[in-house]
């Protein structure tokens, strides 16, 4: 090889490590630019997020996912978002694109399972919250899930025990739902109802009229336990609240035919 030669070929080498720096350098700047622009969009979701408007937030998480699949807070607020605005599918949907990437995410379990019941799909919404909670015992949310499932499956006598603790504790959080402590004392007591407590499940009826004298579903499960202790009075009485407060309770209705027997 010549001189000449061995120089053209130092010299073409030099360009193709140039090339490839500048190609490298281009592709390094492109990352940087999707990132920052992954991060401008998250933000701008968030922010809707926090105040609330999570119909608005959806199209920011999800270009924030587009210049970033691997951005998984993203994908757990977009997954969120749809459940507040009450897309429950999807919310399914993407809860289950999260959890391929974190599959020991105990919230977007909780979420997973959260959605499916809205849905009634009660024994999956179930098989998510116990993932949940064996990977955080102490997981709340997750809790109150479980509970609720089991009541919603008829499993009373499971349920029962997790209710009761919750209105000791007294204080939940139900996402997109009733989180007051009566709304899992009504629970509570109709699970003792069920599983034929019925003097508890009258005390704690009576206990959650003390908090909400309004709530005609009290009152209506008060009458079904009056029924069942034997006072037909008391029952009736119930019952008539319960429609004067909800004039087209059907359950109601037929608990105070029952008690006019």
């Amino acid at each position: 090889m010549t001189p000449s030669e061995r120089q053209l070929g130092r010299r073409s080498a030099l360009g193709l490590a140039l090339i490839l720096l500048l190609a490298g350098c281009s592709g390094l700047s492109q990352q940087w630019t999707q990132a920052w622009q992954a991060q401008r969009s998250y933000h701008d979701g968030l922010a809707r997020y926090e105040a609330k408007d999570y119909r608005g937030a959806i199209p920011y998480f999800a270009r924030a996912l587009a210049h970033d699949p691997a951005f998984d807070d993203a994908g757990a607020h977009l997954a969120w978002s749809y459940y507040y605005v009450g897309d429950y599918p999807q919310a399914t949907r993407h809860f289950r694109q999260a959890l391929a990437r974190q599959p020991r995410w105990e919230g977007l379990h909780t979420g997973l399972g959260w959605s499916r019941y809205r849905v009634g799909r009660y024994h999956l919404a179930l098989e998510a919250f116990q993932t949940a909670l064996a990977l955080d015992p102490r997981y709340r949310d997750a809790a109150v899930g479980r509970a609720y499932a089991l009541f919603e499956l008829g499993r009373y006598a499971e349920a029962l025990p997790q209710l009761e603790q919750l209105t000791r504790e007294g204080a939940f959080y139900v996402p997109d739902g009733n989180s007051d402590v009566e709304e899992v004392r009504s629970r509570c007591a109709w699970c003792l109802y069920y599983t034929g407590g019925y003097q508890q499940a009258r005390d704690e009826f009576a206990k959650g009229l003390q908090a909400h004298p309004k709530r005609e579903c009290l009152h209506n499960g008060l009458g079904w336990t009056y029924l069942k202790l034997g006072d037909r009075a008391k029952a009736r009485e119930s019952f008539q609240r319960a429609l004067q407060l909800d004039p087209n309770y059907a359950d109601a209705r037929a608990g105070l035919a029952e008690a006019n027997r």
